[in-house]
């Protein structure tokens, strides 16, 4: 594989800022182009909720060399329903599938080169799809900043209305963190990550101010984003009430019944409560929860229980082990093989598991592994390293059951969503070198043990066997001398030579008109 270019040199950022009466708002737009390391390759989204005939046009000056660069528009305060409400109309307005996305309140300073140093961070954390968040450091207008030290989130308390509310902690600068560290929480006023965040976790245009922070945590998490404090000191915020107007200031009235709904939906989100209000509920299936994790597992790693307003040891201390894999999955392999899924890295335009998973490349084996499935009257498949889907599944719909699994969640999103109509078809993520897969007629590991070193195919291989299945129909190379490989690098495998050593296959079906010897061999897995 070829080396990818450091995205910190090439990559395009979009800024989100819901900006109300704030008088801090012009300076935040200067100090933000001012202090970029490559201010050329950010877009800023602005919506100006404003009183025109009290504030004027003061609140809202751009710098004029990067005018262009500005997507915005000023709202009147009558119309603006919260911040929540206001960012998520930012990202449906104005963010143009840039590469990353910042959001951050609009009394925010910035340290110089914080672009480059942002995207760097993101790229040491050891997950595909992080997140970095927390609660900035504080800075006193016009320019005065403080660092009183690396800041994090911890669980502070339940609210009155049973929300729980996340609060910064300070660890000495002497003692930050090499890589961004683990967390479980995110603050609304600095939320960093991919532009992939911005169409799977939309802004909830429904929740008011309170208990936004909690359920951004919970989707981004339950959406598979492991979620990271920065490492580094970025961005300052300014804590200071002075004379800044909030939204609850101008709706005195409305911004209780607002709260009110925001609460009920909430509740109902994090099945705290359930409720039937239809306003309450409104777009639920596009602002809710993800499927790839569940909240259950969100509330384990997060040590809270929602729903009995308790906060655990490790939730109130706010400093986390690495994030538990999904359904055991190491975290190093799932990085790997997310990167070459969502960077389409096999380089292939049909499908993403590679040139050898196209329709034209597969013909005679579609038609050999059919006829080989009938003889052996197999009814039911786990397929162990499923990819997309595109050669099998236009042979597995006349099976009884299809069970395919990836290592990759984005992937099994992807198949659930396209192979929804097959009632016969289901699918899930697994480490198959470090999970028992459920039992079959037939267990199917086709290119993926290619793509593993040894050590870890012996345990995938073992645990092949405890499945308790009745074949396993795996890649081979009867001709090759295994080789050492790394994960995620493409190599021979022969499953009959040593460290292996399985018994000859039962069958053995050519899988393609390759050079490299490449067959599909069957195995009774009682006879080894």
């Amino acid at each position: 594989m070829t080396n990818t270019p450091d995205p910190s040199q090439t990559a395009t950022l979009f800024v989100s800022i819901a900006a109300y009466r704030d008088t801090e708002c012009p300076f935040t737009l200067m100090d933000l182009f001012a202090q970029a390391a490559h201010p050329e390759r950010i877009r800023v989204g602005v919506l100006w909720q404003i009183l025109p005939e009290e504030d004027g046009e003061t609140f809202t000056r751009v710098p004029e060399e990067y005018r262009g660069q500005i997507r915005g528009r000023g709202i009147h305060v009558a119309d603006s329903r919260g911040a929540c409400w206001a960012r998520s109309r930012i990202q449906s307005e104005f963010y143009q599938e840039e590469d990353y996305y910042l959001q951050i309140d609009s009394h925010t300073r910035f340290d110089p080169n914080w672009d480059r140093q942002l995207i760097q961070m993101l790229a040491a954390c050891p997950s595909a799809k992080a997140v970095l968040s927390t609660h900035p450091n504080r800075y006193e207008p016009p320019d005065q900043r403080f660092r009183r030290g690396y800041p994090y989130l911890r669980a502070k308390k339940f609210n009155r209305d049973g929300i729980l509310i996340p609060q910064g902690e300070y660890l000495e600068l002497t003692d930050r963190p090499q890589i961004p560290a683990p967390s479980a929480f995110v603050g609304g006023g600095f939320l960093f990550g991919p532009g992939s965040m911005v169409r799977e976790v939309p802004y909830d245009p429904h929740l008011y101010f309170h208990g936004e922070e909690i359920t951004m945590a919970a989707r981004l998490w339950t959406h598979g984003y492991d979620l990271y404090t920065p490492n580094e000191i970025i961005l300052y915020h300014d804590y200071t009430d002075g004379t800044r107007r909030r939204h609850w200031d101008d709706h005195k009235t409305d911004w209780i019944q607002l709260q009110k709904i925001s609460v009920a939906r909430l509740e109902h989100m994090l099945d705290i409560h359930s409720t039937t209000d239809p306003e309450a509920t409104r777009e639920l299936e596009r602002y809710g929860l993800g499927q790839v994790r569940t909240l259950a597992e969100y509330e384990a790693f997060a040590d809270v229980d929602l729903r009995r307003r308790r906060i655990g040891a490790r939730g109130e201390d706010g400093r986390f082990p690495p994030h538990p894999p999904v359904s055991g999955i190491s975290v190093e392999i799932r990085r790997i093989f997310s990167r070459i899924y969502q960077e389409n890295q096999w380089g292939t335009r049909e499908t993403r598991s590679g040139s050898g998973s196209c329709v034209n490349a597969t013909v005679e084996l579609r038609d050999r592994l059919t006829e080989t499935l009938r003889h052996l009257k197999v009814r039911t498949v786990v397929d162990a390293g499923c990819g997309d889907l595109n050669w099998l599944g236009l042979i597995s719909e006349e099976w009884d059951l299809y069970l395919g699994f990836d290592v990759v969640p984005e992937l099994i999103h992807h198949n659930r969503t396209l192979f929804a109509g097959r009632k016969n078809h289901a699918f899930n993520t697994a480490d198959i070198c470090h999970e028992v897969l459920p039992r079959a007629d037939a267990l199917l590991c086709r290119n993926t043990l290619i793509h593993l070193p040894d050590t870890l195919n012996l345990q995938a291989l073992k645990h092949f066997k405890r499945s308790e299945s009745r074949y396993l129909i795996a890649t081979t190379f009867p001709e090759a001398v295994n080789e050492h490989s790394k994960p995620g690098h493409w190599h021979k495998v022969n499953l009959t030579a040593p460290p292996f050593r399985l018994p000859e296959p039962l069958f053995l079906i050519p899988d393609g008109k390759s050079r490299h010897g490449r067959f599909l061999g069957v195995w009774r897995l009682a006879d080894w």
